[in-house]
């Protein structure tokens, strides 16, 4: 990159947000640090990329013309409001507005069932004809959002063998305002939290047969899993997707530039629809102004941009492990092999050697996850499938640096919808394929439990 572009870069990602990446460090070091060994030229890139991550757009038009075309429908200004410091989300408090948490995502579908998929069939994403794939809370002056929405939870005791009693809460959805008119019949909703960025571009590098390698659909090893590979569309061709909650994006690229459409509204080379998600039905919405411009290749976050977020993303390093040698470590790794988590939580992994960065080639690292699908019993399951996944099916979530996310972003929130406020509440509602894990934690007695958690808080 030329020095010229460089400092057209600074600009466009602002001042403020440019010295807030630098300054911000000891806060943020655990998840928005560069991989160790990365080029010169790429960490200005990194530090370049975390600004554009960070800055706030607004909407078109405006005399910014390298941040304008924020919305018309949009959750939030900037992706560093979902994903504080790369961390993860939060679920809304009882009865407070939705929208006002923009980490925290309603998703809509087509609410068909899929009981099982071994014939790794690829289904549609279709949405809702009046609210799109996405509910929005937000919009541009002279444009209607969508609605608001409130939460409240259902509670229920779980009951471990020593007797402890562990409270566990249920999100259910409240709509406040629809504001345009009703969801069609049989549309159902996901509720979601924002997922922390940290190795993307590790795990974006696994080789596909590394993947596959772990698939047991038929269980033919009789351990009680079958994880499957999830099968995507990209450019017409039939992909493994890696990222999300169900595993249905292909690759890094694709997913920010999915959020930079669906969550601010920005039009990019793959979604260039400046309306975002916009409807037939919000006309408004699909004749407003937008920031195409020409110096920015038509789009509202251009090539370069979206490169440059792509970079930071794809080399911001996962945490080390801790705590190591200490016996309660150990202890708790015992536990934790002994209960089967690492049947779908793999350790160990390793890139292969076609990145276009070095620093991700052939590269040791350990994520615990398989980067497969499980299913995880009816009461997580999603309000739609997606792609290859049915509703109970959820990828494998990563673990590393799951007891740092306090630090990171300043809460705690886990699971797919951020029920759970503890990794004991995430352990408790696992069901389905990991039934028989989360069994064997409710026998543990209560120094084991903690030395089981103190060994997944120090991944």
């Amino acid at each position: 990159m030329t020095a010229n572009l460089r400092n057209g870069i600074f600009l466009v990602a602002g001042v403020y947000a440019s010295f807030f990446c630098f300054q911000n460090k000891a806060i943020a070091s655990d998840y928005s640090t560069p991989l160790a060994g990365i080029k010169v030229e790429d960490k200005l890139d990194f530090h370049i990329g975390e600004g554009v991550f960070q800055k706030f757009w607004v909407p078109a038009p405006s005399s910014t013309t390298a941040s304008d075309g924020l919305g018309p429908l949009f959750n939030t200004r900037s992706c560093n409001n979902c994903h504080v410091n790369n961390g993860r989300g939060h679920a809304p408090e009882a009865n407070i507005s939705g929208t006002s948490v923009p980490s925290f995502l309603i998703r809509l579908g087509k609410s068909y069932p899929i009981v099982n998929n071994k014939s790794n069939k690829i289904y549609p994403h279709i949405g809702d004809k009046r609210y799109g794939h996405q509910f929005q809370g937000q919009s541009s002056p002279g444009i209607l959002p969508e609605g608001d929405y409130y939460l409240t939870y259902s509670t229920q005791i779980e009951t471990l063998k020593d007797g402890t009693q562990v409270e566990l809460r249920k999100p259910n959805l409240h709509w406040k305002t629809l504001n345009y008119g009703n969801f069609e019949d049989g549309t159902g909703f996901t509720m979601l939290v924002s997922p922390a960025l940290v190795g993307m571009g590790l795990l974006d590098n696994i080789p596909d047969e590394i993947i596959m390698s772990g698939a047991d659909p038929d269980d033919k090893n009789n351990d009680g899993i079958s994880g499957r590979v999830s099968w995507v569309f990209s450019d017409k061709e039939k992909v493994i997707g890696r990222f999300g909650y169900k595993a249905s994006v292909a690759s890094v690229s694709a997913q920010n530039q999915s959020a930079f459409n669906s969550d601010l509204g920005l039009s990019t080379q793959l979604n260039p629809s400046p309306s975002g998600d916009c409807t037939a039905f919000q006309r408004d919405c699909m004749e407003s102004p937008n920031g195409n411009s020409p110096h920015l290749d038509n789009l509202e976050v251009d090539k370069q941009q979206a490169r440059l977020v792509d970079l930071f993303v794809s080399l911001s390093s996962p945490p080390a492990m801790r705590n190591l040698t200490s016996n309660t470590f150990l202890d708790g790794k015992r536990f934790f092999e002994d209960g089967g988590c690492a049947s779908c939580h793999t350790p160990k992994m390793k890139t292969g050697n076609n990145s276009d960065f070095a620093v991700l080639n052939n590269r040791t690292f350990y994520p615990f996850t398989d980067m497969l699908l499980h299913d995880m019993g009816p009461e997580l399951a999603s309000g739609f499938p997606s792609f290859s996944a049915s509703p109970s099916e959820w990828r494998t979530a990563p673990l590393w640096g799951i007891g740092l996310s306090k630090k990171v972003s300043g809460r705690v929130s886990f699971l797919h919808d951020g029920r759970a406020q503890t990794i004991e509440e995430a352990i408790l509602w696992h069901g389905g394929e990991a039934k028989r894990s989360q069994q064997y934690y409710k026998n543990l007695n209560k120094e084991q439990r903690q030395k089981l958690i103190y060994f997944l808080e120090s991944l």
